[in-house]
């Protein structure tokens, strides 16, 4: 139960219940995933910073739709860091597959300019086949 803000501080901040519920889990969602918390605050979990924060009026909610390109949440260090190294680690994965690529083309025409030259056949059998004569049920 949120005790702190109280919620007839909360309930002024938004025209009703349901807007102050989306902007509360808008702004603790970016709080999970690394924004800056707006206030000094060591609070328990992110829903009660993010209370706090619309509280203090640091966080107010918007009229309109934005699409996420459009705005900008300051990301924690913790967060841009790893942000980074899996940026890092996928460009590794990449080059690594352009590598492999690379090797298993060059691989492919070696190995083709070694084979002997294909026979007429190319290799397949051609087999006849006599049609078997079908049964005559009445």
């Amino acid at each position: 139960m949120l005790v702190d803000p109280p919620m007839e501080q909360l309930a002024d901040k938004a025209t009703c219940a349901y807007e102050l519920a989306v902007l509360v889990s808008k702004r603790a969602s970016q709080l999970v995933d690394g924004a800056q918390p707006m206030i000094p605050d060591s609070a328990a979990n992110a829903v009660s910073l993010a209370c706090r924060e619309i509280a203090q009026g640091k966080v107010v909610g918007v009229e309109g739709v934005l699409k996420r390109n459009e705005y900008k949440v300051p990301l924690t260090r913790e967060a841009r860091e790893a942000a980074a190294a899996e940026r890092k680690a996928r460009e590794a994965q990449e080059s690594y597959r352009r590598a492999a690529a690379e090797a298993d083309v060059v691989t492919t025409e070696a190995e083709q300019t070694e084979e002997a030259p294909a026979s007429e056949d190319d290799g397949f059998v051609v087999v006849e086949v006599e049609e078997a004569p079908a049964d005559e049920e009445a």
